[in-house]
């Protein structure tokens, strides 16, 4: 594994972690509380009515009860926490656990509380009264400091609480799905020539199959580096599995053939080692690079809301409109797999990608299933696909993945109400002619 997909990986557990920042905010409060009494006493140009000046014993007072009631106020913040994270795993999709993890705001509230805490334990133990030849000494600076942390634990208190029921909200944690889905597409190449996605080809029949060495989801490929590598080599790479997909060990991670493109090199386990240096497999699957997570996140949310436990079909068509916005940006970028040329144009590595009629299958079919006798859900289905047509009606390609959608939502459509009936027929209609002019031609106000 090269230095940069390491790196790589080991960022996206770091950053997903709720210790890392914490750690380093008590390391610098830990060194921050003898720095601040090193300035003692206080410089002349600091009015001495801001700062601290009560006794030894005061201010031994005053910091116990700020590091008492901030460990009490952490505890209470991390109860918080877990209830918004199994709320999010039993009324959501257990994979926004990460996504509610990797929050910023998560991490730096804990790291404010968990930093003042430490700082005034580290400013309590400065703090020096006279006797046994010891000289009296109150760090006047740090204890107003440690104040001062205080009322900032407080303030993140109050919007920590703000945060957490906000995204309760079913509709604040889609709209950030769709967010980072938007910002994942940057990563994906989009300076190709043509709109229909590529397909890496299929590797000869005389391909040697690379064993997976260990368990994992794929999370990342370095393609530049792995076709760099098998240029060195002198042997062509075609990997199996799709970003954010289950490698199990002993299977077939890729294949690798020679440049003459008939017997593949004898030595299978050096093809894996070179392989095995540039992916990186982990234990669950992440946002990097894989377009189909946000999808499969909104999908959970859209099935799960379908399921008899919850019957809720109303957040089913929400989800689906959040797929639409996903999709449409999707729509008009190149997608399909990572392919590496050569000079002569010849292919040296490929790492497959979902395509767009893949990414729509994922976004319309579970919901197609499990909403086949709602009406709201069929129209918020077709209402997606409506706004897709406008985004694929020049590419024909992608304008007849999404015909095929709209034909199989409606042939799936199990209505017994004939007004239900014709509702959902209507909408279909405008679709398909949406599609063939390539933008809406009738209004659908009652599809949601």
């Amino acid at each position: 594994m090269t230095v940069g997909v390491r790196l790589s990986g080991w960022w996206d557990d770091l950053r997903d972690s709720l210790w890392l920042i914490p750690t380093c905010t008590v390391v610098v409060a830990v060194a921050l509380a003898p720095l601040l009494s090193m300035l003692e006493p206080l410089p002349p140009w600091l009015p001495p009515e801001l700062v601290f000046g009560g006794t030894p014993d005061g201010a031994r007072a005053i910091l116990s009860q700020l590091a008492g009631a901030t460990i009490t106020v952490i505890a209470l913040v991390f109860s918080l926490t877990v209830v918004a994270l199994q709320m999010a795993a039993s009324q959501f999709t257990p994979r926004l656990l990460r996504t509610f993890l990797r929050s910023r705001r998560v991490q730096v509230v804990m790291s404010g509380m968990v930093g003042s805490a430490v700082f005034s334990v580290g400013v309590l133990r400065l703090v020096r009264s006279e006797g046994d030849g010891v000289e009296v000494f109150v760090p006047r600076l740090a204890v107003t400091v440690a104040l001062i942390l205080s009322f900032v634990a407080v303030g993140l208190l109050l919007y920590f609480i703000h945060y957490v029921t906000q995204h309760l909200r079913v509709d604040v944690v889609m709209h950030e799905i769709v967010t980072f889905s938007t910002q994942q597409l940057a990563a994906v190449p989009g300076d190709r020539d043509t709109i229909p996605d590529r397909l890496a080809p299929d590797p000869p029949p005389g391909a040697v199959p690379v064993w997976a060495r260990r368990d994992g989801f794929l999370q990342l490929v370095d393609i530049d580096g792995l076709a760099d590598a098998a240029r060195a080599a002198g042997v062509r790479l075609r990997l199996r599995p799709t970003l954010g997909d289950w490698v199990t060990q002993g299977t077939t991670l890729a294949w690798g053939w020679g440049d003459d493109g008939e017997v593949g090199p004898g030595d299978r386990d050096e093809l894996a080692t070179l392989v095995h240096r540039y992916v990186h497999l982990g234990v669950d699957r992440t946002e990097s690079t894989d377009l189909a997570f946000g999808l499969r996140q909104l999908q959970d949310v859209a099935t799960r809301a379908l399921s008899p436990g919850v019957n809720d079909p109303t957040t089913a068509a929400l989800a689906v409109a959040q797929m639409s916005a996903v999709l449409c940006r999707y729509a008009g970028h190149p997608l399909g797999d990572d392919v590496f040329d050569d000079e002569d144009g010849q292919v040296r590595a490929a790492a497959p990608r979902p395509g767009f009629a893949a990414l729509l299958e994922l976004a319309v079919g579970g919901v197609r299933r499990y909403g086949r006798t709602d009406p709201e859900v069929l129209a918020a289905l077709l209402t997606l696909l409506i706004d897709v047509a406008e985004h694929v009606a020049d590419s024909a390609d992608r304008a007849e993945v999404v015909a095929g959608q709209i034909d199989r939502v409606l042939a799936s459509a199990e209505l017994a109400d004939p007004v239900d009936q014709e509702r959902v027929a209507r909408i279909g209609r405008v679709a398909k002619e949406t599609l063939r002019r390539g933008s809406r031609v009738a209004t659908v106000a009652d599809a949601t």
